[in-house]
């Protein structure tokens, strides 16, 4: 009985060392990706990656609507097929 008693404490021991081991590496893969995302989002890399592929401009006045008062307004819409802009009609 002493016998399966220590081997049994031993396993156990093993087992936490094991589990600590394990959380150890998830807490350093944690802080890695928290590293990595800090440094996706960096407000600096987001600006260059903006001005490279998004065709931003500074907004028109005539871009702004005042909705304050109770107009019906009318915007047009250019309708495109299902199958996009070069699909034969």
């Amino acid at each position: 009985a002493l016998y399966h008693i220590r081997y049994s404490a031993e396993a156990e021991a093993k087992a936490l060392r094991d589990m600590q081991r394990i959380v150890a590496v998830e807490q350093d893969r944690r802080r890695t990706l928290e590293a990595e995302w800090a440094s996706l989002n960096d407000p600096r890399r987001l600006q260059i990656l903006a001005r490279q592929y998004l065709a931003l401009d500074y907004l028109r006045a005539s871009q702004v609507l005042d909705l304050r008062d109770d107009r019906t307004l009318t915007i047009p819409v250019l309708m495109v097929p299902r199958g996009g802009a070069d699909e034969p009609r």
